[in-house]
């Protein structure tokens, strides 16, 4: 394994040496469409493509750059000037640089390349890869961002924009999609060939196909007033699926309606297919073939609210990113993240409008506090970040891309104006539709559409550098001062760089309002009044930015806790935790809040504290100091679940809130789980025994991870065993997963053994492993025997991890809290890196999460042992 690594790494620095390029590729070549023909059987282990480009070539040359991945390529050849003369096909780096030679030089002009090989599926979400689901195999796609090369020869940058003609063939028994509507088939002995219309200009990465015997069930999206015909729209899945589907045919229709009226601009493309699939993680917006996780889309009509919350923000972000990605395509992955950004946004505001009592505008406020958990290190990226090789692209792909983008872009839709922002996205829309555009270009079409010249260099002060802003708030009766700096927790070694920060920022007092855009470091508002003593200096948790308070500040705010409003007490409650972890605040304070908070009607805002402080549990917390920990959780959230009350068969009463539905699920694992409530844990226990023996009804989808895992906690390898051949032979998606991670809790040796041992098995989907080995890597019983079998198992471990998102294997480390722990980390994962095909700067981020919570434990353990002893 280090050996590989290794070699891997040597071979980078040889393309290096001969100017092979590991970003970019050179200008001088450009293709202008392609023509993909693939013959695809699921079952075998390989397939093989006939792949025509079409291609301007601006001067002779003898070499030709482009990519491909572990391409076995029989012939290349090159036709220009009706000449076809064959070329040497050779991959000249591990990233998938491929590199064509001819003995004498292509002239300039137009020239067809292509290629005939073969090459194998892969196992994970990455390029074409398939599963066996029940008895019958399945192919998909996901390309993004740099596995398109996987499986064709191509140009494989988002900049490269063109049509691709698709044609597969596969066994007549099974079906095959693709991006465009297909337009005919035709027999080839026991296979058939399905042929698919030229799509619009598309980039490598949003390329996709699937193969298989699937579920279809379609609908009909009827015309409105901005989409003057009909869309057709279907939903597809592996075989039996197709009762799960009505959710999604139902609900999918009303949020691409919403998209439209908000864009103003007709869905782009000629049909719009979901496509679910087992191995997926996540979400892919391909054009007209969206591809989701199954849980995704594929939901019962008994869907907890969790599970409706993430089908709507999910489908939302997807379908946005069919024009904001699709229709609208950045130049090169540096601007990847304003894709994602804007996408993340819209998928909140979109679905927040479509069932605006799932509580989604508080879901979005908790992700970008969890942005800013990963903002605040000293090693970390900008949300705009520079990216030359192809090795960085992957970091992209992370919280600071989704998470702080899409509360940037909120804040600064508050600071325009939603309707002035608005105007912007639709100019920018119509100016580069079916094109590629850089993120300075929207920022041009928004200050353009704002007429708000402060807008584009305000902006610039949040994508453009990395850190969290601190706002330190010394309320007056005289006047109220504001201070920024960068927020920095307890061992976090930062850079001494300045940082200033163009903040728009807006204080209530209970009516009272008052706003202002910070430039300086520091300014003097008037005094602010209001209907209640207590000043929100982030109201409504509007701002990307976090605040510090004096005692009596602090203790308003604790006052009016219970009353906040649900946004505000959010935002009260990470900035008081953030100031506690950068050692202000004390940890008193902190509980006291936990308490008032923990009665405040928003879910997130009461839970918030205490998922905190599941949080020093997981990782600090001594075993004599877990008996009082427990205790509290049970003081803090078991009055409030006896209080909307549990029944383990309803996820809501007759009449009940959609609102109370959900606080019950997200209580219950704190009350389960952390308080170890024993009466809560019985029904558990009893309705997941019903549940096993045949009876669904017994326990609600809504509180199965926490039965399942209660179970496997009080029942060790015995009810494992018996949950074991139920969730390989379960066809429900939800089931499977929630079954997968629960296994994950198990806490005594021989069984932790035993369950690694099951996760590496071929029972399992490839996400549903990474997910038992996560839920291990998360359990401090757990922790250190994982670590070392992943360690051990790193490539096949590596192999079920989509490939945009490998680098989260390094996230196993992440609940450790020793100094020793930090070299550890080094010494297990550097060598690995090669094989993720990038990973530094998560690797440095884990060490520094060790390295605060060490800090952390120094300087505030005794404090929290007093607290504790109290209890």
């Amino acid at each position: 394994m280090r050996l590989f690594a290794l070699s891997v790494l040597l071979a980078s620095t040889a393309a290096l040496a001969e100017g092979i390029p590991l970003g970019k590729l050179p200008a001088g070549v450009a293709p202008t469409a392609y023509r993909l023909d693939l013959t695809v059987d699921p079952a075998q282990p390989t397939y093989s493509g006939h792949t025509e480009i079409d291609a301007d070539v601006a001067a002779p040359t003898s070499r030709i750059y482009l990519h491909g991945l572990g391409l076995k390529v029989a012939s290349a050849t090159a036709t220009a000037g009706g000449r076809t003369v064959a070329a040497r096909y050779s991959e000249v780096d591990p990233s998938g640089v491929a590199q064509l030679d001819f003995a004498a030089p292509l002239p300039a002009g137009k020239v067809t390349l292509k290629f005939d090989y073969t090459t194998g599926f892969r196992t994970g979400a990455e390029g074409l890869f398939r599963a066996k689901v029940g008895e019958d195999w399945y192919a998909w796609t996901q390309m993004e961002p740099l596995d398109a090369r996987r499986m064709f020869p191509g140009f494989d940058e988002p900049g490269f924009k063109t049509p691709f003609t698709v044609t597969v063939t596969a066994p007549s028994a099974v079906k095959a999609v693709a991006n465009a509507p297909e337009t005919g088939t035709s027999p080839k002995g026991a296979m058939t060939v399905h042929r698919f219309a030229p799509t619009k200009p598309l980039p490598t990465y949003l390329v996709a196909i699937g193969v298989g015997p699937f579920d279809i069930a379609g609908a009909t999206i009827p015309a409105n007033a901005v989409r003057k015909t009909p869309l057709d729209f279907r939903v597809i899945a592996t075989k039996g699926q197709a009762p799960r589907m009505a959710t999604t045919l139902t609900e999918t229709p009303k949020i691409i309606a919403i998209l439209e009226d908000y864009f103003q601009s007709p869905y782009p493309y000629e049909k719009l297919d979901f496509i679910a699939s087992p191995v997926q993680g996540g979400a892919m917006e391909n054009a007209g073939l969206i591809l989701y996780q199954d849980t995704l889309i594929l939901l019962d009509p008994a869907a907890p609210p969790s599970q409706l919350r993430r089908f709507g923000v999910v489908v939302a972000h997807e379908s946005a990113h069919q024009w904001f990605g699709d229709l609208v395509t950045p130049t090169w992955w540096t601007d990847i993240w304003l894709n994602e950004s804007f996408a993340e946004w819209m998928g909140n505001k979109a679905s927040n409008r479509w069932r605006p009592d799932l509580g989604i505008a508080a879901g979005e406020l908790d992700e970008a506090f969890s942005a800013m958990n990963t903002d605040s290190l000293g090693r970390g990226r900008p949300i705009r970040q520079t990216i030359d090789r192809n090795d960085q692209v992957i970091s992209a792909f992370d919280s600071i891309t989704y998470l702080k983008g899409a509360q940037t872009v909120s804040m600064f839709e508050a600071f325009v104006g939603p309707e002035n922002f608005r105007k912007g996205v639709q100019l920018h829309l119509d100016r580069y539709a079916y094109k590629n555009a850089t993120a300075e270009d929207f920022f041009a079409s928004v200050g353009e559409a704002a007429g708000n010249p402060d807008l584009v260099p305000a902006l610039r002060t949040f994508t453009d550098q990395t850190g969290v802003p601190l706002i330190t708030v010394a309320d007056t009766p005289k006047a109220i001062t504001l201070a920024q700096s960068r927020y920095v927790p307890l061992g976090v070694a930062t850079d001494k760089m300045a940082r200033l920060w163009s903040i728009p920022v807006t204080l209530s007092r209970g009516e009272g309002r008052a706003a202002t855009l910070l430039t300086t470091p520091t300014a003097t508002l008037p005094p602010l009044i209001g209907t209640t003593p207590a000043l929100m200096p982030n109201a409504d948790g509007a701002g990307y930015y976090r605040f510090s308070l004096d005692q009596a500040g602090w203790d308003r705010l604790i006052a009016a806790a219970p009353t906040l409003p649900g946004r505000d007490a959010m935002a009260f409650a990470d900035s008081l935790w953030a100031d506690f972890a950068a050692g202000r605040a004390d940890f008193a304070t902190v509980m006291r809040a936990a308490e008032a908070l923990a009665g405040n009607p928003e879910r997130l805002a009461a839970v918030l504290l205490g998922n905190k402080l599941y949080g020093l549990r997981a990782t600090m917390l001594t075993p004599a100091e877990i008996p009082a920990y427990r205790r509290i959780m049970a003081r803090l959230y078991t009055p409030r679940l006896t209080t909307i009350g549990f029944d383990p068969a309803v996820a809501m009463a007759p009449g009940e809130s959609a609102e109370t539905a959900a606080l019950r699920e997200s209580l219950l694992p704190l009350v389960a789980l952390e308080a170890r409530d024993p009466a809560v844990r019985k029904q558990l226990v009893t309705a997941v025994d019903a549940l096993l023996a045949g009876n669904p009804a017994a326990l609600a989808p809504a509180f199965r991870s926490t039965g399942l895992a209660v179970a496997v906690q009080d029942g060790g390898r015995g009810f494992i065993d018996r949950l074991w051949p139920v969730l390989v032979k379960s066809a429900d998606p939800l089931f499977r997963t929630q079954a997968s991670r629960a296994l994950g809790r198990v806490e005594d040796a021989a069984t932790i053994a035993h369950v690694q041992q099951l996760a590496m098995g071929d029972d399992l989907q490839s996400l549903e492993r990474t997910g038992v080995l996560s839920s291990l890597a998360a359990n401090p019983a757990a922790r250190d025997a994982t670590v070392a079998f992943v360690s051990k198992n790193f490539t096949r471990v590596v192999e079920s991890f989509p490939g945009f998102a490998r680098a989260g294997i390094i996230g196993f480390y992440n609940g450790y809290c020793t100094p020793a722990d930090v070299d550890r980390v080094e010494a297990l994962v550097r060598p690995n890196l090669a094989i993720l095909g990038g990973g530094d700067l998560e690797l440095s981020q884990t060490k520094e999460r060790i390295g605060q919570c060490v800090a952390l434990k120094a300087a505030r353990g005794s404090q929290i042992a007093a607290v504790l002893a109290k209890y």
